[in-house]
């Protein structure tokens, strides 16, 4: 629903979560006299106490809480996955915006990964910690010259791209509406998927999590990776068969992985994950880094300036597709 026609005497209540810093719900309430941040306890009492709110930052609403709801008209998502958030809001006039900051520390994070495999950085730790000097089991294998694959050449994945080629890698990937991309041999629609798993040494997964993308990497398709591929998965958990993973992981056709994003989260103590040989485990964190919130307030500021005009706003998310 366009913000045409709203009331400007009334107040703009941005509900945002408690932890929220002062400074940056002052930089908020600066856009504009009628705007008021409102804290709440959490994503789901949001309607209880913050029951004018117009607009959510951070969080997403209950889908009945969002239906119930007599004035939420947008949600500003702060992470890069909006998945839940679609669906809740999916038939409601109700928009959904993120961030689009992610790209290039996620990217960092992803060659973190790979670097930490090819260099084997896992065993050059655990020899350092018994202090043995040792050589030959410690010589590593060069990126130059291999294909990497990139399934979602959005912004993350594009970024992960122009790290690729500067270590003289080979890029292959998967766009919804295919078009050339700088760094990028070859951008195949979503049908093309196999075409780039027989090729790639490397494979990034960079997908929203949609119904047409749960489960995308199943144990046909880890088959089709050259044996000793190595798999990255900074997107989410539910794109990827994880006992599919493991099992490719322990025969050895896998020559390792790195995961940042789970199926269930907090990776439960008794996942198997835990145990598997040459797989990296971080936590949900590739996208996080200090300073987060003073990049993401002048972005949701700017938003919050054209809202209240009734201009289009930026970083929209289509909660039909879910990104």
């Amino acid at each position: 629903m366009p913000p045409e026609g709203r009331a400007p005497a009334r107040s703009c209540v941005v509900a945002v979560l408690k932890p929220f810093e002062d400074r940056h719900a002052a930089q908020i309430e600066r856009v504009d006299p009628h705007v008021r941040v409102v804290r709440v306890t959490d994503r789901t009492t949001w309607l209880q106490e913050a029951p004018q709110a117009e607009i959510i930052m951070g969080f997403r609403p209950l889908r009945d809480a969002a239906i119930r709801s007599q004035h939420l008209r947008w949600v500003h998502a702060l992470g890069a996955g909006v998945e839940n958030l679609s669906e809740d809001v999916a038939g409601t006039e109700i928009r959904v915006t993120n961030n689009h900051i992610h790209g290039s520390v996620i990217a960092d994070h992803v060659f973190a990964f790979i670097l930490a495999h090819t260099r084997r950085m896992r065993e050059a730790y655990d020899f350092q910690a018994a202090r043995r000097w040792v050589h030959q089991e410690l010589v590593g294998t060069p990126l130059d010259g291999r294909t990497m694959g990139i399934l979602g050449l959005g912004s993350i994945g594009v970024e992960v791209a122009r790290r690729a080629v500067a270590f003289g890698v080979r890029v292959l990937g998967t766009k919804r509406r295919p078009e050339p991309i700088p760094c990028v041999e070859r951008v195949w629609p979503p049908e093309g998927i196999e075409a780039v798993l027989r090729e790639a040494h490397v494979l990034v997964l960079a997908l929203p999590l949609t119904p047409a993308t749960r489960g995308i990497l199943g144990a046909r398709e880890i088959a089709m990776l050259p044996r000793g591929s190595f798999v990255v998965n900074i997107a989410r958990g539910g794109l990827v068969d994880e006992p599919a993973l493991v099992a490719a992981l322990e025969s050895g056709h896998l020559g390792g992985a790195g995961l940042d994003v789970f199926a269930d989260e907090p990776l439960p103590p008794e996942s198997p994950l835990w145990r598997v040989p040459r797989l990296a485990i971080t936590p949900h964190v590739a996208g996080d880094f200090p300073g987060y919130m003073d990049r993401v307030i002048p972005l949701f500021c700017e938003n919050l300036r054209r809202y209240l005009a009734g201009d289009p706003l930026a970083n929209v998310v289509d909660p039909a597709l879910g990104y």
